[in-house]
């Protein structure tokens, strides 16, 4: 059994590779996997981007005032850093992380743009079996 180390406490243990499989035995006892959650984690307010304080780690909105600004559909998303390109932009929700469609596509392993034709390439075979064997355009996808 290989021999992994708690995440919490550093102890080392012996774990089952079927555990460690599927992403579990990360610690050593059911103690210092209760001593782990109730951590205190560092996250952003999703209005403002500070810092959350203590006792607040598991809420969206660091201060009432961010709240009440949410509440009343001023929540404004701040100028960030694209995932991919690194350019600086300013998202249309508080979730987007890419400046456009483009970048996205590159960051997801996507080689090829949107709508683009896939049989273009030769890596999708025609259909031998069909009794046509030549494609039609789709005119709902655009190709």
């Amino acid at each position: 059994m290989p021999i992994v180390t708690c995440l919490h406490c550093g102890t080392p243990f012996s774990v089952n590779p079927a555990r460690l499989l599927h992403g579990r035995g990360r610690y050593c006892s059911r103690s210092c996997h209760a001593a782990a959650r109730t951590l205190e984690r560092p996250e952003r307010c999703q209005l403002c981007g500070g810092p959350m304080p203590p006792g607040r780690a598991h809420r969206r909105y660091c201060s009432r005032e961010c709240v009440s600004l949410a509440a009343a559909g001023q929540a404004r998303p701040q100028p960030r850093d694209c995932a991919a390109c690194g350019c600086r932009f300013t998202p249309a929700t508080l979730r987007d992380r890419f400046c456009g469609p483009g970048c996205e596509a590159a960051a997801h392993g996507l080689d090829h743009g949107l709508f683009e034709d896939p049989w273009a390439s030769g890596d999708i075979p025609p259909d031998c079996y069909g009794r046509d064997l030549f494609r039609m355009p789709d005119m709902v996808l655009g190709f």
